[in-house]
Protein backbone atom coordinates (compact mmCIF):
# COMPACT_ATOMS: atom_id res chain seq x y z
CA UNK A 1 0.00 0.00 0.00
CA UNK A 2 1.02 3.58 -0.76
CA UNK A 3 0.23 7.05 -0.38
CA UNK A 4 0.95 9.42 -3.20
CA UNK A 5 -0.58 12.96 -3.80
CA UNK A 6 -3.05 13.67 -6.83
CA UNK A 7 -3.94 17.16 -7.89
CA UNK A 8 -7.79 17.03 -6.83
CA UNK A 9 -10.33 17.34 -9.50
CA UNK A 10 -8.63 15.72 -11.74
CA UNK A 11 -9.97 12.94 -12.99
CA UNK A 12 -8.53 10.22 -10.77
CA UNK A 13 -10.77 7.67 -9.50
CA UNK A 14 -9.90 7.85 -6.02
CA UNK A 15 -10.33 11.18 -5.23
CA UNK A 16 -13.34 11.68 -7.12
CA UNK A 17 -14.52 8.96 -4.80
CA UNK A 18 -13.07 10.72 -1.82
CA UNK A 19 -14.55 14.07 -2.71
CA UNK A 20 -17.97 12.61 -3.15
CA UNK A 21 -17.78 10.83 0.27
CA UNK A 22 -16.70 14.31 1.60
CA UNK A 23 -19.64 16.54 0.27
CA UNK A 24 -21.80 13.27 1.63
CA UNK A 25 -20.55 14.08 4.81
CA UNK A 26 -21.05 17.66 5.06
CA UNK A 27 -24.77 17.20 4.52
CA UNK A 28 -25.13 15.21 7.76
CA UNK A 29 -25.74 16.14 11.18
CA UNK A 30 -22.66 15.01 13.63
CA UNK A 31 -23.16 12.17 15.86
CA UNK A 32 -20.76 12.08 18.61
CA UNK A 33 -18.94 13.93 21.58
CA UNK A 34 -19.08 17.85 21.67
CA UNK A 35 -17.75 19.95 20.47
CA UNK A 36 -18.01 19.33 16.59
CA UNK A 37 -14.78 21.30 15.73
CA UNK A 38 -11.48 20.44 17.70
CA UNK A 39 -9.33 22.97 19.79
CA UNK A 40 -5.84 22.73 19.55
CA UNK A 41 -3.69 22.42 22.86
CA UNK A 42 -2.06 25.45 21.74
CA UNK A 43 -4.80 27.70 21.42
CA UNK A 44 -6.15 26.04 25.04
CA UNK A 45 -2.87 26.89 26.52
CA UNK A 46 -2.88 30.44 24.91
CA UNK A 47 -6.20 31.20 26.81
CA UNK A 48 -4.91 29.68 29.81
CA UNK A 49 -1.95 31.78 30.26
CA UNK A 50 -3.88 34.70 29.05
CA UNK A 51 -6.47 34.26 32.40
CA UNK A 52 -3.30 33.54 34.06
CA UNK A 53 -1.71 37.03 33.10
CA UNK A 54 -4.86 38.88 33.89
CA UNK A 55 -5.29 36.97 37.31
CA UNK A 56 -1.71 37.73 38.23
CA UNK A 57 -2.14 41.27 37.28
CA UNK A 58 -5.59 41.86 39.00
CA UNK A 59 -3.39 40.60 42.13
CA UNK A 60 -0.61 42.84 41.43
CA UNK A 61 -2.98 46.04 41.58
CA UNK A 62 -5.21 44.62 44.71
CA UNK A 63 -2.35 44.65 47.28
CA UNK A 64 -1.13 47.83 46.72
CA UNK A 65 -0.33 48.58 50.45
CA UNK A 66 1.41 45.49 51.39
CA UNK A 67 4.36 43.91 49.58
CA UNK A 68 6.09 46.86 50.19
CA UNK A 69 9.67 45.07 49.96
CA UNK A 70 8.38 43.21 46.87
CA UNK A 71 7.12 46.36 45.13
CA UNK A 72 10.21 48.06 45.57
CA UNK A 73 12.49 45.56 44.39
CA UNK A 74 10.30 44.29 41.22
CA UNK A 75 9.40 46.73 38.66
CA UNK A 76 6.19 45.06 37.86
CA UNK A 77 5.45 41.96 37.14
CA UNK A 78 6.98 39.53 34.82
CA UNK A 79 6.68 36.12 34.17
CA UNK A 80 7.07 33.41 36.98
CA UNK A 81 9.89 31.58 34.89
CA UNK A 82 11.83 34.78 34.08
CA UNK A 83 11.70 35.55 37.84
CA UNK A 84 12.33 31.90 38.66
CA UNK A 85 15.29 32.24 36.53
CA UNK A 86 16.39 35.82 37.81
CA UNK A 87 15.96 34.62 41.55
CA UNK A 88 17.79 31.28 41.50
CA UNK A 89 20.81 33.13 39.50
CA UNK A 90 20.84 35.52 42.29
CA UNK A 91 20.87 33.53 45.35
CA UNK A 92 23.43 31.07 44.16
CA UNK A 93 25.91 34.02 43.70
CA UNK A 94 25.22 34.92 47.20
CA UNK A 95 25.67 32.26 48.24
CA UNK A 96 27.91 30.26 46.63
CA UNK A 97 26.02 27.54 45.73
CA UNK A 98 26.41 27.68 41.39
CA UNK A 99 28.30 27.11 38.91
CA UNK A 100 31.14 29.22 39.72
CA UNK A 101 34.45 27.36 39.56
CA UNK A 102 35.44 27.26 43.21
CA UNK A 103 32.28 25.56 44.22
CA UNK A 104 32.44 23.12 40.96
CA UNK A 105 35.59 22.32 42.20
CA UNK A 106 34.53 21.56 45.73
CA UNK A 107 32.09 19.14 44.49
CA UNK A 108 35.63 17.59 42.33
CA UNK A 109 33.28 18.19 39.38
CA UNK A 110 36.59 20.30 37.85
CA UNK A 111 40.45 20.26 38.20
CA UNK A 112 41.05 24.33 39.18
CA UNK A 113 38.83 26.56 41.38
CA UNK A 114 40.71 29.16 39.39
CA UNK A 115 38.93 31.82 37.70
CA UNK A 116 37.46 31.17 33.83
CA UNK A 117 38.45 34.68 32.86
CA UNK A 118 41.66 36.17 34.70
CA UNK A 119 43.06 32.49 36.27
CA UNK A 120 44.80 34.86 39.02
CA UNK A 121 42.47 34.03 41.81
CA UNK A 122 39.35 31.27 43.07
CA UNK A 123 36.11 32.16 41.11
CA UNK A 124 33.69 32.71 43.65
CA UNK A 125 30.61 35.06 43.95
CA UNK A 126 33.29 37.89 45.74
CA UNK A 127 35.59 37.92 43.00
CA UNK A 128 33.14 38.28 40.22
CA UNK A 129 31.65 41.32 41.51
CA UNK A 130 34.51 43.02 43.29
CA UNK A 131 37.95 41.66 42.31
CA UNK A 132 38.20 40.27 38.84
CA UNK A 133 39.28 42.73 36.10
CA UNK A 134 38.23 41.17 33.31
CA UNK A 135 34.60 41.54 33.87
CA UNK A 136 34.98 45.04 34.97
CA UNK A 137 33.18 46.26 31.80
CA UNK A 138 30.29 43.63 32.48
CA UNK A 139 30.03 44.97 36.30
CA UNK A 140 29.71 48.34 35.02
CA UNK A 141 27.08 47.26 32.64
CA UNK A 142 25.02 45.60 35.10
CA UNK A 143 26.43 46.86 38.14
CA UNK A 144 26.77 50.31 37.34
CA UNK A 145 29.93 50.33 38.87
CA UNK A 146 33.44 49.19 37.82
CA UNK A 147 34.48 48.00 41.35
CA UNK A 148 32.47 47.14 44.19
CA UNK A 149 33.38 47.04 47.84
CA UNK A 150 32.18 43.46 49.09
CA UNK A 151 30.14 45.80 52.06
CA UNK A 152 27.75 47.13 48.79
CA UNK A 153 27.10 43.62 47.77
CA UNK A 154 26.05 42.38 51.16
CA UNK A 155 22.33 42.19 51.48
Amino acid sequence: MALSWVLGHSGVHGDEIADVVAREGTGRLFVGLQPILGVSRQNIRKKIKYWMDNQHLAMWRVFVSTQRQARNLISGRSSTAKVRTQSRVVTGLLTGHNTMRRHLFLMRLIDSPLCRRCEAQEENSAHVFCECESLVSLRHTYLRSFLLDPENVKV
